[in-house]
């Protein structure tokens, strides 16, 4: 069977149990026919699929911790943020705020496309959120909450 090349993004790189993982939305994974063992490329880097928790549409790939920073995580405020993907930056406004989704205005002349999903939605600096689905019909987004993956001791 042929590989399959798809482009995702990296949202977060946080810490998990023994790991050092890289987040991002678990449907980019699914995408590719990818699923927990699954060999991925992280800038470069020949990384694992560790988990998938579908309930929250978030993946973990466990990358190697020499070449990572861990990043910054906070909480959604509303008011502006910016969605950062891999060729772009596009700025969105936090409108709504829970304990595993929130949502994003954005542009509608820029919104996110596909492919961006599991990009990292960032307010001061830190990761709020990341990029799980698009609505162009009234030019919103959903995230996945830092609330979900900002305390690594609530992903089981």
């Amino acid at each position: 069977m042929k590989n399959k090349t798809i482009r995702g993004t990296v949202g977060a790189i946080i810490p998990y149990h023994k790991s050092v993982c890289a987040i991002t939305a678990a449907h980019v994974i699914r995408s590719g026919n990818g699923s927990v063992g699954t060999k991925v490329m992280v800038d470069g880097y020949e990384s694992t699929v560790i988990h998938i928790f579908n309930d929250y549409d978030l993946a973990l790939i466990a990358i190697p911790p020499q070449h990572a920073a861990l990043s910054a995580i906070g909480r959604a405020s509303f008011g502006p943020a910016e969605l950062i993907t891999c060729d772009r930056r596009i700025a969105c406004r936090v409108v709504d705020t829970g304990r595993t989704l929130n949502r994003f205005a954005f542009p509608c002349a820029s919104m996110p496309v596909p492919g961006d999903s599991g990009a990292p939605i960032v307010q001061k600096n830190q990761v709020i959120g990341l990029l799980s689905s698009i609505l162009y019909n009234n030019c919103t987004g959903l995230g996945i909450s830092s609330d979900v993956f900002g305390d690594p001791s609530r992903l089981r």
